[in-house]
């Protein structure tokens, strides 16, 4: 892919710019290439009031928390907070029947938003580039997602979290996984393999340790730069998309729609909103499936009117008004 964006002093400058250093952030560091290469590029930027955060998935052992005090050693040289954390990964996958990964990622956002609340600071930057994005772009193509999974990952979004309303920033999202390695070089940046990467039990992995570079035999060349045009464009169509479908039929203090007027609207409106809706309420991984499921509560006459959704949630029907409920606390 293209080296046109570089770890270098002008784009330090496009970063204070876009993002001033005089303000406080979170920064998500797991002792990794990626993340110990943001963490050296955030402090020679001059951001001074960063809360470390470092989250211990459990699923490792002893390599998980040597990873936890090398990155709390590491903050604590560099006069930053730190906040560490742990999380059982395996026990919640288990009881709310996700994959390994689904469940990571869930309790690391969580995590996140427990410290967001603690620092009173929701700015979070993390460590996701280019081939990241392209590695998101084809699992939801695969998942059969609209515009906006098409679209991958995006450099400033939001998440709700537990009723902490994230701000997500990616600085490095066009930055290439081979950019970083030479700063990581170069720089002579220490961090901490973690070896599960090179193994396929994650679908991340797969798709890039053999679907990348099987496609990229068969085109016989590196697809990657297709993959984020068509990514940029699909982009685009959501940004129009969102701009055109209008607002949620909101009804009600408790959150809930309208089932009456969800039920009028085309179907292309009406599943956006609801796919729009499922993001905005924490539902994890959504996509056509699960607006699928809700379209049958939606439209179903006979009861019960209820599914499931991922992450413990339900959407449920009643007295004219879907509304979701979380997971069990």
């Amino acid at each position: 892919m293209s080296d046109r964006i570089t770890l270098n002093a002008a784009f330090a400058g496009a970063m204070r710019a876009k993002w001033p250093p005089v303000r406080s952030y979170l920064a998500a560091i797991s002792g990794g290439r990626d993340s110990m290469a943001l963490l050296h590029f955030l402090h020679g930027a001059g951001y001074r009031d960063l809360v470390v955060c470092q989250v211990d998935h459990g699923l490792r052992g002893e390599a998980s928390t040597a990873e936890g005090e090398f990155v709390r050693e590491t903050a604590q040289r560099l006069d930053y907070t730190v906040e560490l954390r742990r999380v059982e990964v395996t026990a919640f996958a288990r009881s709310e029947k996700l994959s390994l990964e689904t469940a990571a990622r869930e309790l690391r956002y969580r995590a996140f938003a427990e410290v967001a609340a603690k620092h009173d600071c929701r700015r979070l930057f993390l460590a996701h580039h280019a081939d990241d994005r392209v590695e998101t772009v084809l699992i939801n193509l695969f998942r059969g997602t609209g515009a906006k999974g098409l679209a991958g990952m995006e450099r400033e979004t939001s998440r709700l979290v537990d009723g902490v309303e994230l701000e997500l920033i990616r600085p490095f999202l066009g930055i290439t996984r081979e950019e970083i390695l030479r700063y990581v070089a170069v720089e002579k940046i220490e961090y901490r393999e973690d070896e599960s990467n090179a193994s396929d039990f994650a679908l991340r992995n797969r798709v890039r340790n053999r679907l990348l570079p099987l496609l990229g035999e068969i085109f016989e060349r590196d697809v990657r730069p297709a993959v984020l045009r068509a990514a940029d464009l699909a982009a685009l169509e959501e940004a129009w998309a969102a701009e055109a479908t209008g607002p949620l039929p909101w009804k009600g203090p408790d959150g809930g729609l309208e089932v009456a007027a969800l039920r009028e609207m085309p179907g292309a409106q009406r599943q956006r909103l609801l796919l729009k809706w499922l993001r905005e309420s924490g539902v994890p991984d959504c996509g056509h499936d699960e607006v699928t499921r809700v379209l049958s509560v939606l439209l179903a006459e006979a009861r019960p009117a209820r599914a499931s959704l991922p992450g413990g949630h339900s959407v449920r029907r009643r007295e004219g008004t879907l509304f979701i409920e979380g997971p069990p606390v």
